[in-house]
């Protein structure tokens, strides 16, 4: 955590950002053939992502420009998620749904977020990490339950 607020502070933000999302979204797609378990992996990883850089703002460990970068990004790649979702030929399920669902939470969360950074809000941010652990926490229950479709 410290490299990378130190990697942030040096004026990297874009690079810093463009690595970070970059890792996140391989290391999830070499995990598994199985789509939800990919997007599931991108979406809690970038959820992840939005917890930490929302920490740091609120610490004054980035600035904002930085922060509100980031967390559109973020999500951005959460929706991305969402909508690789939905695209899927797999059959509907309840549980299917509930990731979707979870994933789209995810996405507005962090959007919550990186407006409430551009409007220096600190009350408003704290609640969108609030909505994000939230959502984080159904979606690995949502992912837990989901079984996939046996061909």
């Amino acid at each position: 955590m410290q490299l990378i607020l130190a990697i942030i502070k040096n004026e990297g933000y874009q690079l810093c950002r463009s690595f970070v999302l970059a890792t996140m979204l391989a290391l999830a797609a070499c995990s598994s053939s199985e789509p939800i378990e990919q997007q599931s992996k991108i979406a809690a990883s970038a959820s992840q992502t939005a917890a930490m850089v929302v920490d740091a703002w609120a610490a004054g460990a980035v600035p904002s420009h930085y922060a509100s970068a980031t967390l559109q990004s973020t999500a951005e790649t959460l929706a991305n998620a969402s909508r690789q979702m939905q695209s899927e030929d797999s059959p509907e399920s309840p549980e299917r749904h509930d990731v979707i669902t979870a994933m789209g939470r995810l996405s507005a969360a962090a959007t919550h977020a990186q407006v409430g950074v551009v409007a220096g809000n600190p009350r408003q941010v704290s609640h969108a990490l609030q909505e994000l652990r939230t959502a984080a926490s159904d979606l690995a229950a949502a992912h837990a339950r989901y079984s996939p479709p046996k061909s």
